[in-house]
């Protein structure tokens, strides 16, 4: 197993104009929006709008659009802390290529509001920082009705985190969590029809599981868990998980780390260090799916405006790790042409979502491990005609 989303035309150069944004905003001016143009896609929109929505984040991750009250929900992997695995017979330690891990409760939930002010929703939640400083934790955000979820995406033992396993917790009004399903027990108890790497030196297949992306449909949330190729149906009203595909199943490395949901379709996007990203789109009882492309870069966000499909991709497959070359690629309903709508516009984003006027949000600065607690942001991206 080799993806570990970390965690994926025309060019801005972004720290300068993220600079000269969070100048104005301390300055009480509203940030500067930059006008750039897209590509000459018949298809794509022919100018886009970028500007800072808010800034003080650490680890952006997954973020959410929440219709009930107007505001962008984001998730926050933290910065780690200090906890380390204490190696005893009932905690033990796990050596692979990532470890140790030093952990603590960083990460946490924060709502944007419209205007841009932001407020915390739930905090202290775990957080870990991998060997080379990778960050984990908050992964994603959904919503049942009023009632928030967050999905978290490692933990445990060999973690330093003991009482604190890869879950979904219920977020309660004031601010507390409840943990609704233990993912960590499921994973342990269901393992994939098929491990890439089953060397403890080597794999990076975590013991409890790695967990990406999280939406609601209905009562249910769909959850996917990247190491061991899992899409999961979770019931928070008792815990119930059921497994919905196992993408190991034809002893391929897949690692998907997105999923959407448009009309009675599902579709996932992946991650891969070693290969081109691929897009799924999987039938509404999940009895298989198409792969639509294979050849993309690597997969951080999908969102739906209108019919048309929305992919945030973190950088090029070849370029992995690069600064500043985020892209936004868009797949047009019906005929799936595919065209790049902006390159080199965010810093590794992570997430993406739209909300009722067609504005997209975006994490950026997400890989907060090179960077300052507190200096990942969000972008708002309008595109015009």
């Amino acid at each position: 197993m080799k993806s570990r989303s970390s965690s994926i035309v025309s060019t801005l150069t972004l720290a300068a104009v993220v600079a000269l944004r969070a100048s104005a905003a301390q300055a009480g001016g509203q940030p500067e929006e930059r006008e750039l143009m897209t590509n000459n896609s018949p298809h794509s929109p022919k100018r886009a709008q970028i500007s800072t929505f808010a800034t003080g984040f650490s680890t952006p991750r997954g973020l959410k659009y929440n219709p009930n009250d107007g505001a962008v929900y984001v998730t926050e992997g933290g910065t780690g802390g200090d906890l380390v695995a204490p190696d005893t017979p009932d905690c033990p330690a796990v050596y692979n290529p990532f470890t140790p891990y030093h952990s603590g409760y960083t990460g946490r939930v924060s709502r944007i509001w419209p205007d841009g002010r932001t407020e915390v929703v739930a905090d202290h939640l775990a957080s870990m920082a991998d060997a080379y400083n990778g960050l984990y934790g908050p992964a994603d955000v959904a919503f049942i009705g009023s009632t928030v979820y967050v999905l978290i995406q490692m933990g445990g033992c060999e973690k330093g985190l003991p009482n604190d396993l890869p879950a979904v917790l219920r977020i309660n009004p004031n601010g507390s969590t409840t943990n609704v399903a233990n993912l960590n027990a499921w994973i342990r108890a269901n393992p994939p029809h098929w491990i890439e790497d089953t060397d403890p030196a080597t794999t990076d297949l975590e013991p409890d599981g790695v967990f990406n992306s999280m939406i609601a449909v209905g009562r249910y949330l769909y959850v996917v868990e990247t190491n061991r190729q899992f899409i999961l149906k979770v019931d928070p009203s008792n815990g119930a998980i059921t497994k919905l595909y196992d993408m190991s199943i034809d002893e391929q490395g897949h690692w998907p780390t997105i999923i959407a949901k448009h009309g009675d379709k599902f579709y996932v996007g992946s991650f891969d260090f070693e290969a081109p990203a691929g897009l799924y789109v999987f039938d509404h009882n999940f009895n298989g799916y198409t792969e639509v492309y294979n050849d993309l870069d690597e997969i951080n966000g999908m969102a739906f405006k209108g019919d048309d499909l929305y992919i945030s991709t973190m950088f090029p497959w070849d370029n992995q790790w690069s600064a500043d070359t985020g892209g936004l690629v868009k797949v047009r309903h019906g005929s799936g042409a595919r065209s790049t709508v902006l390159s080199n516009y965010a810093n590794q984003p992570s997430g993406l979502t739209v909300d009722d006027n067609g504005v997209f949000y975006v994490s950026n600065n997400t890989n907060t491990g090179d960077l300052n607690p507190g200096e990942g942001t969000v972008l708002k991206v309008r595109l015009r005609r």
